[in-house]
């Protein structure tokens, strides 16, 4: 694995709670903030599929709205009876609950 040197600038209360904290959990200050680094760039990466899960959902449901919308006001159907039926479908082994 290579590794690089990075110069960053950061205020002097910041550095001694770094410090402190790292000494706490016996790290150096390096190990400290690659291990916070890394762990920030986990979280951002999450947050991004979640938001995109989010947003693939609600594109969902407002298709869904708009398929409703333009039903007749009479029209019923029965989703249970097709959620049962999708999932023996699915299932090669006919399983059946």
């Amino acid at each position: 694995m290579v590794v690089y040197k990075v110069n960053v600038s950061l205020p002097e209360h910041l550095v001694s709670e770094i410090d402190a904290t790292a000494e706490k959990l016996g790290l150096s200050r390096s190990g400290f903030i690659a291990e916070a680094s890394a762990r920030y760039v986990s979280d951002v990466r999450n947050l991004t599929a979640e938001e995109r899960r989010r947003k693939d959902i609600q594109r969902a449901l407002d298709g869904f709205k708009r398929i409703r919308e333009n039903m007749p006001v009479d029209y019923e159907f029965d989703y249970v009876s097709q959620i049962r039926a999708d999932r023996e479908r699915d299932r090669p082994d006919g399983w059946r609950p």
